[in-house]
């Protein structure tokens, strides 16, 4: 039985089959069902539309539901359904404010929850965070997820409209499997694939002194170009140009220029005007970005193009010239945006053509033209000092212990720059956070009894929750549970899976002594069958030594038999032609 409401009010319950709930962590809890439009179904198949919430009487956690696939059973219906925890609703702000320079978390839920039904509860003390580049603009679950959980280091978990925040989720022993015992099979995945031992990092840029000098074209602003100069201008479909779009987009209204990897094609991005990096960053929408701020005024944004925020090769404080490449564009087109407007005003009205955003079509093309013109004329020139990639004061590094204790080799992990830390402690922290030095490992129960059984445990099933799993070689493992998919309303099979798990030095030692011994092991049992396969073998040489005696033996028998017939034979057919034996003087025979 499952509660369905719709967005009037209107409640109901209704008969549900294969009720199934997956929480995971770090991500919304879903539910999926499928029901038949029986006579007492019916009223709820006809609540079944956008924004309809569904209850779970057994946890008590409520779900939007966002898939419904109703199929023909005759003269019924067939409805299989998807929903997602009502705590998705976040994803309906979008927060145009921001914070600068130091928050607090609270400050930071505080902006993201404002005009919302969602709360929230901190459960530990967490520091204050230093924004480079301030906090906010963007959908406020994303800010959430994406942005503050990594900043402030915390984990969460959502029940209904509350959202819990804290360090770490879960307890220590919470649950013990033991592989056919309270197990039917534990089986897992390794991958090495990502393992790195070695990374290398730096913080709190050195501020430098800059010139007041410039000239024609200097790396502030000046000349123009096209991001992929080998194609130049390039044609444009009207979807990728600025301005109305074709229907495509909220308002129809583009706020930028498209460059198209098929009408476009490079991966180079080079920079269409001169200036210095104010922002680099990610952000939902636009994806790892780049805003690169002139001297005369222009705040010019590069996403959309970059997967990964090592795909853009500049760095907030770089100065770049015209056609200097900022990064390496790795997806299928390259969204262009120029406005003279604070860049992150100008975000929340990407959907607004009020004059906020430019045509960079226009403003690129009549830039080159003016290049050309100028650069007919004799212009004055001034020295300009080379401009110097950004300075750190702090370098770290960190290699990790299993190069030396478990003799793995040197992998080096992508450096990291983080341009708020100010001290090496809080530096070497993070790249020991960052780095990669295990492997990814997924256990997953195909079948466990979570209810009190022989194993004599009470297993505690929680996302997050630590315990340990026994493995049919008798190897114990601490694992984490990352997801739990269980059916509440069903007799099936509830599925555990186990997140990855950091092993340390030691757990690579013992295994590493366990293949030693069981190949030792194994090479003493192969020596001993062979000893006894050629015991085998000269006890059978001595029985063909034996058989060939006797055989030998049985042979020179017969031959002294088959003689004496010989003879015997002889002496009868002498007597059949003399009538009497040879060698006998009186006639009579011999015995």
């Amino acid at each position: 039985m499952l509660f369905v409401q719709n967005v009037n009010g209107d409640q109901t319950a209704f008969k549900a089959d294969n009720v199934q709930i997956t929480d995971t962590l770090g991500q919304y809890p879903t539910l999926s069902f499928t029901f038949v439009e029986t006579p007492e179904n019916e009223v709820a198949a006809q609540m079944m539309i956008p924004f309809t919430i569904i209850e779970v009487p057994e946890n008590k956690q409520r779900y939007r539901i966002v898939t419904n696939n109703p199929v023909s059973l005759g003269k019924v219906k067939q409805y299989s359904v998807t929903a997602i925890h009502i705590a998705k609703d976040l994803h309906n702000k979008y927060v145009d404010e921001r914070l600068e320079n130091t928050q607090s978390l609270k400050a930071c839920l505080d902006l993201l929850i404002k005009d919302t039904q969602m709360k929230y509860v901190l459960h530990d003390n967490f520091d204050n965070y230093a924004f480079s580049e301030g906090f906010g603009g963007g959908y406020a679950d994303d800010l959430l997820m994406q942005n503050l959980a990594s900043d402030f280091g915390f984990e969460f978990y959502f029940d209904n409209y509350t959202i819990h925040i804290q360090k770490k989720l879960g307890t220590k022993e919470s649950f013990l499997f033991i592989d056919n015992a309270n197990v039917s099979k534990i089986s897992y995945n390794e991958d090495y694939s990502t393992i790195t031992t070695y990374i290398k990092g730096q913080a709190k840029p050195i501020v430098q002194e800059t010139s007041d000098e410039t000239s024609s074209g200097s790396s502030s602003g000046g000349s123009w170009g096209w991001p992929f100069p080998s194609v130049g201008e390039g044609s444009f479909m009207q979807a990728q140009r600025f301005g109305y779009d074709g229907g495509f987009r909220p308002n129809s209204f583009h706020d930028g220029l498209d460059f198209g990897s098929v009408d476009h094609p490079g991966s180079e991005v080079h920079a269409v005007h001169g200036g210095k990096v104010i922002i680099k960053s990610y952000m939902g929408g636009l994806g790892n970005y780049v805003v690169i701020h002139s001297d005369d005024g222009y705040n010019i944004v590069y996403q959309e193009a970059f997967s990964s925020m090592s795909n853009i090769r500049v760095n907030v404080g770089d100065v770049v010239k015209t056609g200097d490449i900022i990064g390496y564009r790795n997806t299928d087109h390259l969204h262009i945006g120029i406005t003279k407007v604070d860049f992150n005003t100008a975000v929340g009205k990407s959907f607004t053509n009020d004059g906020t955003w430019l045509n960079p079509q226009e403003i690129i093309r009549n830039g080159i033209a003016n290049n050309n013109s100028e650069s007919s004329v004799d212009q004055p020139t001034e020295t300009v000092e080379e401009d110097k990639p950004t300075e750190y004061e702090i370098h770290s590094e960190y290699l990790s212990p299993l190069v030396e204790k478990a003799h793995w080799p040197k992998v080096e992990a992508e450096p990291i720059t983080d341009d708020n830390i100010t001290d090496e402690n809080t530096l070497t922290n993070k790249l020991k956070a960052s780095i990669h030095d295990y492997p990814d490992i997924e256990y997953t129960l195909d079948y466990a009894n979570f209810k009190y059984n022989s194993v004599k445990f009470n297993n505690d099933i929680k996302v997050g929750n630590y315990g340990w799993l026994r493995d049919r070689f008798g190897i114990d493992v601490e694992v984490r549970i990352n997801s739990y998919t269980w059916y509440p309303q069903n007799k099936q099979a509830d599925t555990v899976t186990f997140g990855n798990k950091r092993f340390d030095p030691v757990e690579w030692q013992v295994r590493n002594q366990k293949a030693f011994e069981r190949n030792k092991k194994l090479g003493e049992t192969l020596r001993n069958q062979i000893v006894k396969v050629q015991g085998n073998m000269i006890s059978q040489d001595k029985w063909n030594s034996k058989f060939n005696e006797i055989n030998n033996s049985f042979i020179n028998s017969n031959k002294e038999i088959l003689k004496q017939f010989e003879d015997i034979n002889t002496r009868l057919d002498s007597i059949e032609k003399t009538g009497k034996e040879e060698g006998g003087s009186d006639g009579t025979s011999e015995p």
